[in-house]
């Protein structure tokens, strides 16, 4: 796909304005085009949503709006497109707010206003290749139903290896005692983790390159290197990998670190409640899952039109 469609959305008439001047200005990138559609109302965006052409690629909103908040919004928005990628937008986030937009809407990108060109065309250049992602992998995957009727029995593992990286023996142990506990009943049946448990940063990286993780926990501020940059190194080496981020001190400006550089899908604070790690953990898996399943189908129907 060459040309995308864009849905902005903020109470902010120059904020709209803005946006769309720069995202339709020379080069751009990663697409030959946009096709860009602006709101002030998030219910007037969601009802275009619903109408048989109110499909788009990318969705950007602001984060605070009198008639509803950008995460309930991106949360309603999901629902009717699944696919879409989204981009968060504000100048006066809060912890609280960036936590939930992370946890709950599953953003893909923060911007904070004011932003420069570079990071909205950064961002939303990331935001296509994960829309394209997705969107070519679902649709592979309806083929094969529609073709062979049927939906093939994706197996999922019962056992699932966990990396936990702290350079606080307490907090890894606590990790440890924690999530490393007999089977659970998760969204998608049941599991339980292996979880390897490391206190350096680079002891871990250099387990990443020997054997594969299905969930990377990170703390934020270690000795050797922040938890933003082991993940983003992570993320090179195991892609596939669910990343998290866990702090007792990371601000603003890091959570927008985590989400943008890291890939975090997920950030706890300390301390944190144990029902809280776990039903994060739960989702992250279930939505990793998803993915895969999408994936193998994908490469299985490509595999049945070789032959």
């Amino acid at each position: 796909m060459d040309t995308y469609r864009i849905l902005l959305l903020d109470d902010d008439d120059f904020i709209l304005a803005a946006l769309q001047r720069e995202l339709l200005r020379k080069p751009y990138i990663g697409h030959a085009g946009l096709e860009i559609e602006t709101f002030t109302s998030p219910s007037a965006a969601l009802a275009r949503a619903q109408e048989a052409d109110g499909y788009f690629d990318v969705v950007i909103s602001d984060i605070r709006m009198p008639e509803m908040s950008g995460i309930d919004f991106l949360k309603a928005f999901g629902n009717i497109h699944p696919d879409a990628a989204s981009i968060l937008l504000s100048g006066h986030a809060d912890m609280p707010e960036l936590i939930q937009a992370i946890n709950e809407a599953h953003i893909n990108f923060f911007i904070a206003k004011p932003w420069t060109e570079y990071d909205l065309k950064r961002a939303l250049w990331e935001a296509i290749r994960h829309y394209d992602t997705r969107y070519t992998n679902r649709q592979l995957a309806n083929q094969y139903l529609d073709r062979f009727g049927l939906r093939h029995q994706f197996k999922r593992k019962e056992i699932y290896h966990l990396m936990v990286v702290d350079d606080d023996p307490q907090v890894l142990r606590a990790l440890e005692r924690e999530l490393g506990k007999s089977y659970t009943r998760g969204a998608f049946g049941i599991y339980r983790l292996e979880v390897d448990a490391f206190d350096h940063a680079d002891a871990a990286l250099q387990a990443a390159h020997e054997r594969q993780f299905d969930v990377v926990i990170s703390d934020y501020a270690m000795p050797e290197m922040n938890g933003v940059e082991f993940l983003r190194r992570i993320k090179e080496v195991q892609p596939d990998a669910v990343r998290m981020l866990i702090s007792g001190t990371a601000d603003v400006e890091v959570l927008i670190a985590a989400v943008n550089t890291g890939g975090v899908s997920y950030f706890i604070g300390k301390p944190w409640y144990d029902y809280e790690l776990r039903a994060a953990i739960d989702r992250a898996l279930s939505h990793r899952e998803m993915e895969l399943e999408n994936r193998f189908l994908a490469d299985l129907l490509l595999l049945k039109e070789q032959h």
